[in-house]
């Protein structure tokens, strides 16, 4: 089913809406299967229940969907809500019934979703993306099976003194086995008038409150429509949950009008160009456009596009409403990049702002209103679906300004509203002891018709007096409220979404507030999820509070649990510390050893062999060699032997002999050939430091870079892979000026390719062209809402072209997005460092070394020790290390080191260095003979591997990275390996 099928139910209000709909370019919204191959699964059944009760309506989809393969799937869909429609209620069916999901932190609900799913058993998740766009997340749909999901969201119809209209639109794509819809109104039925374009007759309301239809083999397409009546007086709700009681007061506003804004001499337009941008309903956006010069007939309007970054102003002057130059510049609009106000300046001639965006900013260094740093008024229109009203409105409300929704207003009425100024709450003030919570706050905008008051219930009776008006006229109102007063089921819901939605505009501000009143209360936010789990071991492990017919068992099962965890915990730092002393023991032993050389057995750390010739070369092994062998009694491996012989100028020469000869010296003598036998390069490799490269490849079967020391200490030099791309071609061939629109062509067939992105902007950087590079480059923040392998593989590009400023919120984007996984704590650090923010870069190490419990993981904390340890020792000064293990605190700095990282989760990709005397460090052989030191093998993504020499003798290392597999259940493209 197209999940905009049975969520295009939100779509309401004015007639308007539904010839807009029409002609709108709606995102492809449709159930995604994670084997592409496989055929669809269809909708078999619908069961439709919506309550409407006032002004609010409850809509429950229950949906059986039918997976027609011979396999299990993972089904996923997104879709859209409209201003003012949260998602309050999910359930997926558990053994033949429907479990209600409970809320949970999104990024927890995202780890526990992704463990569950590797054991094959059956999670559910839904949670918000971006904006007010939703997804849902199911497995396993069974082969030849069904599985029933439902999903509820609540919507406010609209002013309290407005007509409302309620709208069902339904659009099935095949004939539904079962098709029954119900709605109830247990309030003023009479009173409502139903009407629907189904090919049925609606049947009278049962006793004068519910309407139901039944049908079979039933094609549900078309519109059921409810108009309200009139709401004259305030209407109040209660509700008694716990201790607290909830009130919720629809207040109808008469007589008090908006004012007329004095006419402006200059306007700023903001002009969204980023990618997304094109998805917004720009006919819409022009007709406004057009009414209101309408209006304004005379006036300079200085437009200001932008993208990534916002352009330099164009000025264009419009007199008696002639506005043709303006429009047929905006009509050539490229939409491209990202979306961020980061460049954007204040013009003191402006005198109001026009901001036309779908609000979804997604990148530059700064992503909260507080970067539209402007004195006068903004306006903020918003004309698409999956956009972020809540932003749009914070922007508005903050800057004095007006907000738009173009879906529910036409270009007049908006015209009309924006040269407006419109009530607003000014004050609020219970009477003492009577209510708590009360919103909405001050600043709030007065709907036209009225407004809603919500709050908690502190005496049988409360009074809230609440001043409403503007400059020019004003008006108090005391809204009166009794305990019980219509109690029901919806009041502290209506509360808790209403003051979501006051706190929202400044989510970065009340994020923890957020996330425990939508926890409380089951309300799907930006930072809240809901999850149905299969099992009650599962709520235990997971220590996740599951419905009503689990809670029992599972409090009296819990408590167990958290002393093992305690337990657990309280061992990992020992467990690090005795690790962190092996390291400490290597990095002080003398390299290379004396031969024999003994290796226990069974020491973490594998057994090496010497290099061998061959015809070619040398050639390194990764197993020990046919002479290599056990001694038994002394537990020691006895490798091959060199043959040394005196060479005249040169000193020493070595080559190993035939496999089983007999050692002729010990590797003491060895070691003054090393130099002349390694290479030319006498000089010692400088240790590493934060201003190296990064190079990055993508992944083949086997890639491979040679680092050379060069002349420059602390330097390497990288030899870059090179993409074959045509359209890489074409832009080679190009003039400088051609590049962007042959880009632009090539986009048209690529436009959801990462990998076109990053090559077309690595181009250009090499071309120099370092703007345009990062405009592209940018794109990947625009491709899929909140994935974090793309933000990952944007935001190491980022620090690549030195930009850690907008590769930073980027990073703190993903470490919300993946809070389980220990390398978001650590690429945000070394972001950090980069922008000499020391402090946090080493309490984001510390925390995931002391908090990481991801087994997928193990002994990255040693990683991230060094690396905190290093920025310790070099900007330690002034820093605040008093909650530190003093055990891991000690600095070991080596002469070379490598890390690879890669940005893709469920793959395998090793790191292999070749040292000057053919040795092969890989995880097959950890230590090398003259020290080199592999890191553990990450098996199941991102890495970082890591090799390390204290003391690298001069020649060439080659960096080998090899590809070994991919178990991804997405195609999302290739994958993106970084090396330093």
């Amino acid at each position: 089913m197209n999940i905009r099928d049975f969520l295009l139910s939100s779509l309401r209000r004015v007639p308007l809406l539904l010839v807009a709909l029409a002609a709108m370019r709606l995102p492809a919204q449709v159930m995604t299967l994670t084997d592409r191959h496989a055929a669809p699964v269809v909708v078999e059944s619908a069961v439709i229940r919506t309550e409407v009760t006032d002004r609010v309506a409850v809509t429950t989809f229950e949906l059986v969907f039918r997976n027609p393969n011979d396999r299990p799937l993972e089904g996923m869909f997104e879709f859209p809500l409209l201003d003012g429609q949260q998602v309050v209620g999910f359930a997926l069916d558990i053994n033949g019934r429907l479990r209600p999901a409970v809320p949970v932190e999104k990024e927890r609900g995202r780890i526990v979703f992704e463990e569950i799913e590797r054991r094959r058993v059956d999670p559910g998740l839904l949670e918000r993306t971006a904006g007010n766009n939703y997804r849902a997340r199911v497995f396993p749909i069974p082969a030849r099976g069904t599985r029933q999901v439902s999903i509820t969201y609540q919507e406010n119809l609209g002013g309290a003194a407005e007509l409302p209209v309620y709208r069902i639109p339904l659009n099935f794509r095949t004939p539904l086995v079962r098709f029954d819809l119900r709605i109830d109104v247990p309030t003023g039925a009479a009173a409502v008038q139903a009407r629907t374009t189904l090919p049925l007759e609606l049947p009278p309301w049962t006793e004068g409150r519910t309407l139901r239809v039944e049908r079979t083999q039933f094609v549900a397409k078309g519109l059921v429509e409810l108009q309200l009546p009139r709401l004259a007086q305030p209407k109040t709700m209660t509700e008694r949950r716990g201790e607290a009681e909830y009130f919720y007061t629809e207040v109808p506003v008469t007589g008090l009008e908006p004012a007329n804004r004095p006419t402006p001499r200059v306007v700023g337009l903001l002009w969204d160009a980023s990618g997304s941008g094109d998805e917004r309903d720009h006919e819409r956006e022009l007709a406004t456009l057009h009414a209101w010069f309408a209006r304004v007939p005379d006036v300079e309007v200085r437009v200001v596009v932008f993208r990534d970054r916002a352009a330099a102003p164009v000025r264009f002057k419009v007199e008696k409403g002639n506005w043709t130059a303006l429009r047929r510049e905006l009509e050539k609009t490229v939409y491209d990049g990202a979306t961020s106000f980061e460049g954007l300046v204040d013009d003191p001639d402006v005198q109001e702002w026009l901001l036309f965006s779908d609000g979804l900013v997604n990148y530059g260094s700064s992503q909260d209103t507080a970067a539209l740093s402007l004195r006068r008024p903004v306006h903020a229109i918003l004309s698409g679906i999956g956009a972020n009203p809540a932003f749009l409105r914070g922007v508005a409300s903050r800057h004095h300004g007006e907000f738009v929704n173009l879906l529910e207003t036409d270009a007049r009425e908006a015209a009309r509203f924006l040269r407006s100024e419109s009530i607003r709450v000014l004050d609020v003030e219970p009477a003492p002891g009577q209510a708590a919570e009360v919103y909405p706050e001050p600043g709030a905008p007065v709907r036209e018709g009225g407004f809603v008051v919500a709050g908690l219930l502190k005496a049988p009776v409360a009074t809230v007096r609440l001043r409403i008006g503007h400059a020019q006229a004003t008006r108090e109102i005391d809204v009166t409220v009794r305990s019980g007063e219509n109690a029901g089921r919806l009041a502290a819901r209506l509360w808790a979404t209403n003051k979501i939605a006051s706190l929202e505009p400044d989510a970065a501000a009340n994020r923890d507030d957020i996330r425990r009143t939508s926890r409380e209360f089951g309300v799907v936010t930006a930072d809240t999820s809901l999850i149905v789990l299969e099992t009650l071991e599962d709520y235990i492990r997971y220590d996740i509070a599951p419905p009503e017919e689990l809670r029992r068992d599972w409090e009296s099962r819990r408590q167990m649990q958290l002393q093992i965890r305690q337990k657990g915990r309280d061992s990992r730092l020992d467990r690090l510390a005795a690790l962190f002393q092996d390291k400490i023991d290597w990095w002080e032993t003398r390299f290379p050893l004396p031969l024999p050389y003994a290796e226990p057995r069974r020491s973490p750390i594998q057994s090496f062999s010497s290099a061998h010739t061959s015809a070619s070369g040398v050639s390194p092994g990764g197993a020990p060699a046919a002479g290599d062998r056990y001694d038994e009694k002394e537990d020691i491996l006895i490798l091959s032997p060199f043959e040394v012989r005196a060479e005249p100028d040169t000193g020493y020469t070595a080559s190993s002999t035939l496999a089983g000869t007999r050692l002729r010296t010990d590797m003491r003598s060895l070691r003054p050939l090393i130099s002349v036998v390694a290479g030319s390069v006498t000089q010692d490799v400088a240790a590493a430091n934060a201003s190296e490269p990064w190079g990055q490849v993508s992944a083949a079967p086997e890639a491979e870079e040679s680092v050379r020391p060069s002349n420059q200490p602390g330097s390497t030099e990288l030899r870059r892979w090179e993409a074959k791309a045509g359209y890489l071609d074409r832009l080679r061939r190009a003039a400088p000026a051609r590049r962007y629109g042959i880009y632009l062509e090539e986009r048209a067939d690529r436009r959801r390719e990462p990998g076109f992105y990053l090559d077309v902007a690595g181009f250009l950087f090499e071309a120099g062209d370092a703007p345009l590079a990062l405009r592209i480059l940018s794109n990947l923040a625009e491709l899929q809402l909140d994935h974090p392998s793309v933000l990952r593989v944007l935001a190491h590009r980022l620090m690549d072209a030195n930009q850690p400023a907008l590769a930073l919120p980027l990073f703190e984007r993903v470490l919300e997005l993946r809070k389980e996984e220990p390398q978001s704590r650590r690429d945000l650090a070394l972001a950090c460092a980069a922008l000499q923010q020391y402090q946090r870069a080493v309490d984001l190490l510390w925390a995931l070394i002391a908090e990481s419990e991801n087994s997928r993981f193990a002994e990255i904390e040693l990683i991230a020790l060094g690396e905190m340890n290093a920025i310790i020792a070099n900007h330690g000064a002034g820093l605040d290390l008093g909650g530190i293990d003093p055990r891991l605190r000690r600095n070991l700095p080596t002469g070379l080191r490598v890390v690879l990282s890669w940005d893709t989760d469920a793959c395998d990709i090793d790191l292999w260095v070749d040292d000057p005397v053919g040795q092969r460090a890989s995880y097959e052989r950890p230590l090398t003979w003259q020290g080199g030191r592999m890191s553990r093998d990450f098996t199941d993504g991102y890495g970082p591997e890591e090799f390390l020499l204290r003391n690298p003798k001069p020649g060439k290392y080659t960096v080998h990275i090899n590809y070994y597999g991919d178990r991804r259940q997405t195609e999302l493209g290739p994958v993106t390996a970084q090396i330093r």
